[in-house]
């Protein structure tokens, strides 16, 4: 469904996919694809077993303070409390199109699932000299359409 260089449209914003990644976590794969809205503006599209979930990146100065990355462990991003409830190594399987940095296949990355209250998502992404938090949600797979 969502391709690269095809404009999709999600819950009446549109955002143009440029870059495609694939991640292997061991048990399964996921595609992260880097979108641009009509302001120029990035998102992440995560694709997972049909599932759905679109973040923004979360500026530096937003990262949460002292997190201490471990399944379960609670910290607070913009006043929201979340919870690590996914912690996984994923290598970087396949890579095409632009992103807002280099990726590499065969690179790993060490990733945090969190969960907020009312189902608002984060993850926090470490790989080898980098880190990149990201907030956002889940989607439901009926409103994700090509425009």
């Amino acid at each position: 469904m969502v391709e690269l260089g095809v404009q999709i449209e999600v819950t009446g914003q549109f955002y143009l996919p440029v870059g495609q990644a694939q991640f292997d976590y061991g048990r399964g794969w996921w595609d992260e694809f880097w979108c641009l809205n009509e302001q120029g503006d990035g998102y992440w599209l995560s694709v997972d077993e049909g599932d759905y979930a679109l973040e923004r990146t979360l500026p530096r100065s937003a990262w949460p303070k002292g997190f201490r990355p471990a399944l379960g462990a609670a910290t607070e991003i913009n006043g929201i409390p979340f919870r690590v409830t996914e912690a996984e190594t994923a290598t970087c399987s396949a890579v095409k199109g632009e992103f807002p940095e280099a990726l590499a296949v065969g690179e790993t990355h060490l990733y945090f699932d969190l969960t907020g209250l009312d189902g608002e998502i984060a993850t926090c992404e470490r790989w080898d000299g980098g880190e990149a938090w990201s907030i956002g949600s889940w989607i439901d797979a009926w409103d994700v359409r090509r425009s």
